[in-house]
């Protein structure tokens, strides 16, 4: 079987090994437009916390690598046209040729557009975004010369950036459009705690703020307009609003409301002969009646997973997912899963929940290290729809539990009884998540 892939990020080169390793006959074209494969966007941020000596670096494989795997890779190759009908791909290469390619499969990872605006930007080298290896470099470049600098977007992102560029003698600034940072993973409770460290680092927070627009004053700074106030910046990042890259097929296949490819369980697109997967398709979310584009790189390589199983005809269903993530900020690690309060409100489900600060270890040690702990229950049911944490501790794993027991409708009382280990030297004998269960049980049925 021949199969052409376009796009070679996360989920592209994951359908592609996958579909060698299920089947090394399988003919794979892998077709990108940019100069390398790879790259993982979130590298500038592991070179600037100098996880890594080298930007470089932060790639899964190259494409020499993927040709001794099998799979032939067609760099700065920009697809023009699909023709579903006559099933070929029409592409111009580097020197501006025009190229045709059969297929008899087809899997769509042309991803996401980081980061689409409706502002008019002064020029990119003074407001920018990055994804690729040579827009990291040269945001690295102007972030090292940058004395001003302001970060649009609160997400995962622009936190993140927020975190690695302070200490360094710069002015910093975060704007965030809504009243909390990561509002979409996370509680006011664990929100407002990481505000402070925000604060307390000497980023300058901008809540309830949107850019509406910028001005040239001098060669060097210019003006970024928000709601409130007029900043005075050398550069600015922008880390929201990214949206699937649907231009190639939005002419012929079905299209969800959000713009994104609608796909079915298996990740086959309305042709039958075409799959796609990643972030330019929207996700079942468990205890959600619709499904949302959520661009998380666990999705994507899930999503691979499912549509190279069923291109070459094993067939493999797509699970909800509960949008689980995870990161260090400010000396902290966070982690979340499943709905916030807000979202369970939003989906017309009633909840009630459960904010708690515990000790990891028990009173006798010398170590002592706390865990904020938020839970989310169904009212009635006791079914566990969300969870979130934060300590100094590394407790990320505790969080693909929470989202084994979202997807496994574990309920409150299972929680408490569950079998977790226990160490003295360790742990309490009730797990984290068995006591801050334990407690909100109590709390429930004391007289």
């Amino acid at each position: 079987m021949k199969v052409v892939i376009i796009g070679a990020s996360h989920g592209g080169l994951h359908a592609a090994l996958t579909l060698k390793k299920l089947n090394p006959q399988t003919e794979v074209i892998l077709i990108e437009k940019r100069n390398e494969v790879s790259f993982v966007s979130s590298g500038i941020i592991l070179r600037m916390n100098q996880l890594v000596d080298e930007l470089d670096k932060v790639r899964y494989l190259t494409s020499e690598e993927l040709d001794k795997k099998g799979i032939d890779v067609l760099l700065n190759a920009t697809v023009t046209t699909i023709h579903p009908d006559k099933k070929t791909i029409i592409y111009e290469d580097i020197h501006k040729n025009t190229r045709e390619v059969s297929y008899e499969k087809l899997i769509l990872a042309t991803g996401s557009n980081q980061f689409s605006t409706n502002l008019t930007l002064p020029s990119k080298d003074k407001v920018t975004v990055f994804k690729s290896y040579p827009s990291s470099v040269e945001v690295l470049k102007k972030l090292e010369k940058a004395k001003s600098i302001s970060i649009v977007g609160g997400g995962y992102i622009g936190v993140e950036l927020c975190d690695a560029l302070k200490g360094k003698g710069k002015e910093i600034h975060l704007i965030e459009s809504a009243d909390s940072v990561l509002f979409r993973y996370l509680g006011k409770e664990l929100s407002e705690l990481i505000e402070q460290k925000i604060r307390d680092s000497g980023v300058k927070l901008h809540l309830n703020e949107s850019v509406i627009g910028f001005s040239n004053i001098d060669e060097e700074t210019f003006i970024t307009k928000t709601t409130n106030e007029e900043i005075r910046n050398d550069y600015v990042i922008v880390a929201v609003n990214a949206r699937p890259d649907t231009t190639l097929v939005k002419e012929f296949l079905d299209l969800n409301a959000n713009g994104t490819v609608r796909v079915n369980e298996h990740m086959q697109t309305s042709d039958p002969d075409i799959f796609a997967l990643g972030d330019v398709i929207s996700y079942p979310v468990r205890n959600s009646y619709r499904k949302s584009f959520i661009p998380l790189v666990n999705n994507v390589v899930r999503s691979a997973t499912v549509a190279a199983m069923n291109v070459l005809g094993h067939p493999m269903k797509y699970n909800m997912t509960q949008k689980t993530t995870a990161t260090k900020i400010f000396n902290s690690y966070v982690a979340s899963t499943g709905l916030t309060e807000v979202e369970a409100k939003f989906e017309g489900i009633e909840v009630e929940s459960t904010f708690l600060t515990l000790p990891c270890q028990l009173p006798f040690l010398e170590l002592q290290e706390e865990v904020h702990i938020k839970m989310v229950f169904e009212k009635g049911s006791h079914k566990l729809i969300g969870g979130q944490l934060m300590s100094e501790k590394d407790i990320t794993q505790s969080i693909n539990t929470l989202s084994l027991a979202i997807d496994k409708e574990t309920t409150l009382e299972e929680l408490v009884t569950m079998d977790f280990y226990f160490n003295p030297g360790i742990n309490q004998p009730m797990g984290i998540i068995s006591r801050a269960a334990y407690e909100f049980l109590i709390e429930k049925y004391k007289v």
